[in-house]
């Protein structure tokens, strides 16, 4: 009975409600406009609240697609990102549109950037924490597994893993 009491109690602090509000907020609001401020996206792809995308309107992501918890889509104000169809990305995978030069003339913060486009096809999974840096393309129906690092491009029905990816073998 106690436990009831309680949770009266902190159904009736206003500090609940404004935390939920809050939450909600940040969760759907924000993510609704990203969302509406990509340059396109197909019908039945979710975006998880918590995924990242930066330059959304630099960023299509085609139909029935699923962008998973703590992804991130990063794309340069330069370059595009590119998603076919039925595209599935794991827990905290990365795509990245751009990466710094290494010259040694120059800090690394103080580095020129290469910017390069990225191309994924349609029936793609890409694992948990895997990451596809700039210019990859990555052909249909490839495999990414967790964790690989994928710095050149992938055949279709490929299946990749490793750092740097490396082909493991093809999809039957």
């Amino acid at each position: 009975m106690k436990k009831y009491f309680i949770l009266l109690r902190m159904l009736a602090d206003y500090r609940t409600w404004k935390w939920l509000v809050r939450w909600l907020e940040y969760h759907y609001v924000n993510n609704a406009t990203v969302e509406s401020s990509l340059r396109a996206v197909g019908r039945g792809t979710w975006i998880e609240p918590t995924a990242r995308i930066t330059n959304p309107r630099n960023v299509s992501i085609g139909a029935r697609c699923h962008i998973n918890h703590l992804g991130c889509l990063q794309a340069d104000t330069g370059a595009h990102i590119t998603i076919g169809d039925d595209f599935l990305m794991g827990p905290g995978a990365m795509i990245f549109t751009s990466n710094y030069k290494t010259s040694r003339s120059a800090p690394m913060r103080d580095q020129e950037r290469n910017q390069r486009d990225v191309t994924i096809g349609n029936d793609v999974w890409l694992g948990s924490q895997a990451v596809v840096t700039a210019g990859v393309r990555i052909g249909d129906g490839a495999i990414v597994a967790a964790g690989a690092v994928v710095t050149r491009d992938v055949p279709p029905y490929a299946v990749v893993g490793g750092v740097p990816a490396r082909v493991l073998k093809y999809r039957e």
